[in-house]
């Protein structure tokens, strides 16, 4: 199955207790998960814009990268949404995290998200095997050209 990570064409936003979400769907691999964005710091457009960033950072090299799929500053939350990408050579493996800004030990920059994930776990403290898929490093390739195509259309 292709990578995708992007917003509902329909109309996508819904508010519940004066928060504004927009719903996205991630799919890489065997993944094929909805997400519920918040939109009380970010667009749309600024969640994209940090998910084509990351993405062409990894394809430029980078071993790991995040997409943030729920961003409220840490003035206003204790945690924040993101699917994690850790490269290894031509498959890339994905697990979801909500990370806690606390533990991070300094202001959290989105500009730099994937400088506050940490090393890939694939079995957690209490030695429960962590959920992630896989994904070939070309279907991001794939995925990030169409992105950029549609821009330039």
């Amino acid at each position: 199955m292709p990578f995708t990570i992007r917003f509902r064409d329909e109309p996508n936003t819904y508010t519940d207790d004066d928060s504004t979400w927009a719903i996205g769907r991630i799919v890489a691999g065997e993944l094929d998960e909805e997400f519920h964005a918040d939109l009380h710091d970010w667009s749309t457009q600024e969640y994209e814009a940090q998910w084509l960033q990351a993405l062409e950072g990894l394809l430029l090299g980078e071993q790991r990268a995040v997409l943030i799929t729920r961003y409220v500053n840490q003035e206003e939350s204790d945690n924040l949404e993101w699917w994690a990408l850790y490269r290894d050579d031509d498959t890339v493996h994905v697990q979801n995290h909500l990370p806690f800004y606390a533990p991070f030990g300094r202001k959290f920059s989105a500009a730099e998200a994937s400088t506050f994930l940490h090393d890939r776990v694939m079995v957690d403290p209490e030695g429960n095997k962590v959920s992630e898929w896989a994904v070939p490093v070309r279907d991001i390739e794939l995925f990030v050209a169409e992105i950029k195509q549609r821009r330039s259309d």
